[in-house]
């Protein structure tokens, strides 16, 4: 029986390496090595899943020692979101922006993504959501080093609404009626001026100003690199 090869329904080809019974058939997976027990019921059937295929938007990999219940964790379903973003064309119909996303390879991973998750501060609490360019301004690459777990409020913060933001500079819009520039931040009216340039920086003083307020309203309850990069963020008028 061993050195036999069976094929499996979306994991490709494994070969017997140990046979005891049929109810205890040790396999091992020939594109990734990786070796599980069956039955040989299951392995006539195809229905062998090697865990370290990338079976999840063909990048994730469920990992050694996953279990079916892993499924319903919070972990899990944060994962496979990430992951969709990233690499779902459906996604990207409906945010183009992600298209140029990647994850790390120890992303790639669920049981390392669920293990940096545990060590996170605010991982599992409500409101807390993942964030990928707070850390490092502009990232598309979701990784341990870039990510982070933060309020709501913060991660809308610095939110891109390039579609809604028309022909000016950030926070700026043109009234041809007054033939003037309008800066606002949050909604909030910071005046008329006449020229593009001092509507932004009045709108730059602004945001940067909030942004601090929010990072000191959090202070105590986020990482600590995540209230020295609002701290110390620049509004520019490329963003």
């Amino acid at each position: 029986m061993e050195g036999l090869i069976f094929s499996t329904n979306n994991s490709g080809n494994c070969v017997v390496v140990n046979y005891t019974n049929y109810d205890d058939v040790t396999v091992k997976f020939v594109e990734t090595g990786y070796e599980t027990k069956t039955r040989m019921g299951n392995l006539k059937l195809g229905k062998v899943k090697d865990y370290l295929h990338p079976s999840i938007y063909g990048k994730g990999i469920l990992g050694e020692g996953f279990k079916q219940s892993d499924s319903q964790s919070y972990s899990f379903q944060l994962w496979k979101n990430m992951l969709k973003r990233c690499y779902s064309e459906v996604s990207f119909k409906k945010s183009p922006s992600y298209e140029q996303c990647l994850t790390s390879e120890t992303f790639n991973d669920y049981q390392q993504f669920k293990t940096w998750c545990n060590s996170q501060l605010g991982f599992g609490n409500t409101g807390r959501e993942l964030d990928k360019d707070i850390l490092v301004k502009g990232n598309k690459v979701y990784s341990e080093d870039t990510c982070c777990f933060v309020p709501k409020e913060i991660n809308l913060l610095l939110v891109k609404h390039d579609k809604g933001r028309g022909n000016y500079s950030l926070g700026v819009d043109y009234h041809k009626s007054r033939k003037q520039f309008r800066a606002r931040c949050s909604d909030k009216h910071l005046g008329w001026f006449n020229t593009e340039i001092e509507a932004f920086n009045a709108y730059k003083t602004a945001k940067e100003y909030y942004i601090k307020s929010l990072a000191n309203k959090w202070k105590d309850q986020i990482d600590p690199r995540v209230y020295d990069a609002l701290m110390k963020y620049e509004v520019e008028i490329t963003d």
